[in-house]
């Protein structure tokens, strides 16, 4: 297969409501969208999609931008397939380790054009099982104000969900108040704290920590990114394992953690990672160093993202704690494909519920505009 043309160009959707936390607030989508044409009996089009986060990976929707476009002519040149694919993305890892999302978009729309023009599922294209037959999501409340926070709550309750990540605001009566509501839901409840490095030293989350009652059960990014020595004295002092999001982009963040298996959670974000081959090979050695993981996505992204999280979701198995993301048209005005793909009642997504309605490559209907 030769790769006639790889367009790159900025998405963005509006939220139906904004979505806020220590890091950002965002009211649409801040995303990288990519299509690569081929002629395979017929044109075909794979579509990916990758979310800079600068305050994550350091990327920016115009650094993004301006990868590709350095890069592009490489990538058209030398994959022709998913062999060469892989040679591309192993001779180029210190490349992708600093702009991981924008390779992201590319690598997703190589293997959406992989598998249609094999006649493929993504799963088979990479020899990875068949999805199961529904996966579990948590709800994921931002950091808004109580009366938006209590709305939101209820309605993630009255359709069955009992395991929820709060965003923290380091506000004491502020973050006491959102647990005590979660807490008299009426149903239990199972809480996971996300800081995004709101504090610099351990005896401040200790305290605060302290000062909330311990109410989670996991705690995600407390402290300033890979300040590994700091976050491990915070799991061995009070019990709560730690979630590594920003602190854990690339290969070598894992590397440094892998002695202390039981103190870590992972947060498997396939655009932070570089793409879902980074991912996975990421995630086998995470399952054999003892590491769980949470499967986790960007806040607006589309259904290609979240399409991409099943399959690494579905191989993670019994190392998956938690999954995240999924909200299609519950957060976007509209998505980019028809249906959705996105979490139902009680934050189940069923895969035969939209899974093969093209048959092939990602297998979602992606519209024309």
């Amino acid at each position: 297969m030769r790769i006639e043309r790889l367009e790159a160009t900025p998405l963005e959707i509006p939220f139906k409501v904004s979505f806020k936390h220590t890091s950002a607030d965002r009211a649409k989508t801040a995303s990288v969208w990519v299509e690569a044409h081929a002629t395979h009996g017929g044109i075909i089009v794979g579509y990916g999609e990758g979310c800079p986060r600068e305050y994550v990976t350091g990327e920016s929707l115009k650094s993004a931008l301006d990868w590709i476009a350095r890069n592009k002519s490489s990538i058209v040149n030398e994959v022709t397939g998913l062999e060469s694919l892989k040679e591309w993305v192993a001779k180029q890892e210190q490349t992708i380790d600093k702009d991981p999302a924008a390779w992201c978009a590319v690598e997703l729309a190589l293997l959406d054009l992989l598998g249609k023009s094999q006649g493929q599922s993504l799963e088979a294209l990479l020899s990875l099982p068949s999805l199961p037959s529904a996966f579990q999501y948590s709800a994921v409340l931002g950091d808004s104000d109580l009366a938006g926070f209590s709305k939101q709550v209820l309605k993630y309750v009255s359709v069955g969900f009992g395991d929820f990540k709060i965003k923290l605001s380091g506000d004491l009566e502020k973050d006491s108040a959102k647990i005590a509501c979660l807490n008299s839901a009426g149903v239990p409840v199972k809480i996971r704290g996300d800081a995004n490095n709101l504090w610099r030293e351990p005896s401040e989350v200790i305290a605060y920590l302290d000062r909330l009652g311990h109410p989670f059960w996991a705690l995600e990014e407390p402290l300033a990114p890979r300040d590994f020595a700091g976050m491990s004295k915070i799991a061995a002092h009070t019990g709560i394992k730690i979630i590594l999001d920003e602190s854990f982009t690339r290969a070598q963040d894992l590397r440094d953690i892998e002695d202390t298996p039981d103190l870590w959670l992972l947060n498997l974000r396939v655009s932070k990672l570089g793409g879902l081959m980074r991912s996975l090979d990421l995630l086998k050695h995470a399952r054999s160093s003892g590491i769980k993981v949470i499967i986790g996505a960007h806040v607006g992204e589309t259904s290609v993202l979240s399409r991409a999280g099943l399959t690494l979701a579905a191989v993670a198995d019994d190392s998956r704690v938690a999954m995240e993301g999924a909200f299609g048209t519950h957060l976007l005005e509209h998505d980019v494909c028809d249906p959705s793909l996105m979490f139902g009642k009680g934050g189940r997504l069923c895969p035969e519920e939209w899974y093969f309605k093209t048959g092939t490559g990602c297998g979602l209907n992606i519209g024309e505009k």
